[in-house]
């Protein structure tokens, strides 16, 4: 077993486990970052390097006035004073050379272990011929007996050798970092599969679908209901952001929107229902509490509790819905719970699967387009496509953009309402019901918690926008 503090104090076994295991394969096995293993390294190095400094300052200038003796193929390296020395290959010699003089030179230490040669020779070799890490990787002998295009040539063919030998490096380190993502993705999915059958048999047992009845109204008009931003299990504390909100609270807050809005369309001939799910439904997006681009986020929940209450707080609204109109769910992916809000939509999926009356879109498309009448409403979340939204839909929904006369785009991201109009195109970014964490009060950002719902008449367009107020 490995260990690296260890390791770190036993320089003998740290230079064997990297022999044996390489500098990438040593930190994945100790599941350090690389360059830990490099610096330890050059501190061995310069180490080793001192020591060997002070020990030719004792022994005075003999070890630094090797000789060389050339004996056939071999030569024979001794120091001024014949007490010590060794016989080597000079094909060898050449190949050590070429190691230690290289652009891309390796160390005394990395020389030492490849030809399994004592340091006091190398250094006994390396005095004899005078060679340095900015030398020409090339003996004497070579320079004079060999035509100088031909060593560059072969120079050239060497640095291409070690450019593919460190690109196949590169390939396999890059393959085994995708693995291990795919590795933990995987355990991921499993670990939400595990609780969300655990959970679907608790929650069929203990809830009860409300009765449907079959829409009254054959009317001309959709209800669009968008309740961005709500960041399920987000944590704010009061006394630290002048505001309290946790899962509970991002409940009920959710379920009082869908309730004051329906009661407040109770009267019209609603046709449809327009359920827009997603754009940071929830407020993290893995196991560590990270959206999902890695920024860590202030939470109240495990993230199974996260996707089991928000599924469930989502087939209550859808349900509450279904009792006005029939109701179409799209997803709408934001950049907190991409993956998360994906696995979310499969489960409506799942429930609704043989429901006449609610439609599922789970597209993982993060533009969708809904036609009503005259009328184009896009569905983004507007973090990425920035000033080129307003021209996505001619390109992206042409015949439907050609048919109708009323085109808007609905996102979040921002939390407050912004509202933009070019090429033809209401760009509205809508206010959130969901209160400041300790990043969004530190840096300042102020907007009235609201939420906005629609209604639009099938040849009028947008007919009314209805806020509901967070008190």
């Amino acid at each position: 077993m490995l260990d690296w503090e260890e390791l770190k104090q036993n320089p003998d076994k740290l230079l064997d486990a990297v022999d044996e295991y390489g500098v990438r394969g040593l930190a994945r096995r100790l599941d350090i970052t690389h360059p830990a293993v490099v610096y330890h390294l050059n501190k061995l190095d310069e180490k080793s390097e001192s020591k060997e400094k002070k020990t030719e300052e004792k022994q005075g200038q003999e070890e630094r006035k090797a000789n060389a003796i050339i004996d056939g193929d071999t030569y024979i390296i001794t120091n001024a004073s014949n007490s010590r020395g060794f016989n080597i290959l000079k094909e060898r010699v050449k190949q050590i050379r070429r190691d230690y003089c290289a652009k891309d030179h390796l160390t005394i230490n990395q020389i030492c272990r490849k030809y399994k040669i004592a340091r006091w020779k190398f250094m006994l070799m390396k005095s004899a011929f005078g060679f340095t890490h900015d030398d020409v990787p090339y003996t004497d002998e070579e320079m004079y007996s060999n035509d100088p295009a031909d060593l560059a040539e072969e120079e050239l063919q060497r640095r291409k050798d070690q450019y593919f030998k460190k690109l196949r490096e590169k390939e396999l380190d890059n393959a085994l970092k995708q693995l291990n993502k795919y590795r933990k993705k995987e355990y991921f999915i499993d670990k939400i599969q595990s609780s969300v059958l655990d959970h679907f048999k608790d929650f069929i047992s203990n809830y009860k679908v409300p009765k449907i009845t079959k829409n009254k109204h054959t009317g001309n008009k959709m209800l669009e209901i968008p309740i961005v931003d709500l960041h399920l299990a987000k944590l704010s504390w009061e006394p630290e952001t002048g505001e309290n909100y946790d899962r509970k609270i991002a409940m009920n807050l959710f379920m009082k929107v869908v309730e004051d809005i329906l009661a407040r369309v109770d009267w019209q001939e609603i046709e449809k229902v327009l359920f827009v799910f997603g754009n940071d439904y929830f407020n993290f997006d893995d196991i560590e509490g990270e959206t999902t681009l890695g920024t860590h986020q202030d939470n109240d929940s495990r993230w199974q509790k996260m996707f089991n209450t928000g599924v469930e707080l989502a087939i209550r609204g859808i349900d509450k819905c279904r009792q006005v109109a029939p109701t179409e769910v799209i997803l709408v992916p934001g950049n907190h719970d991409w993956t998360t809000s994906f696995y979310a939509v499969q489960y409506l999926s799942a429930w609704y699967r043989q429901a006449d009356d609610v439609l599922i879109d789970n597209s993982p498309k993060s533009r969708k387009y809904i036609r009503y009448g005259n009328s184009l409403i896009g569905f983004t979340h507007t973090d990425k496509e920035k000033r080129r939204i307003f021209g996505c839909m001619q390109v992206e929904a042409r015949k439907d953009w050609g048919e109708t006369k009323y085109h808007e785009w609905h996102g979040g991201h921002l939390h407050s309402e912004q509202v933009k109009e070019d090429m033809g195109v209401v760009v509205r970014k809508l206010p959130s019901i969901t209160a400041k964490d300790a990043w969004h009060y530190e840096r300042g950002y102020q907007a009235q918690a609201r939420n906005q719902c629609f209604v639009w008449d099938k040849e009028n367009g947008l007919e009314n926008i209805l806020v509901t107020n967070v008190k």
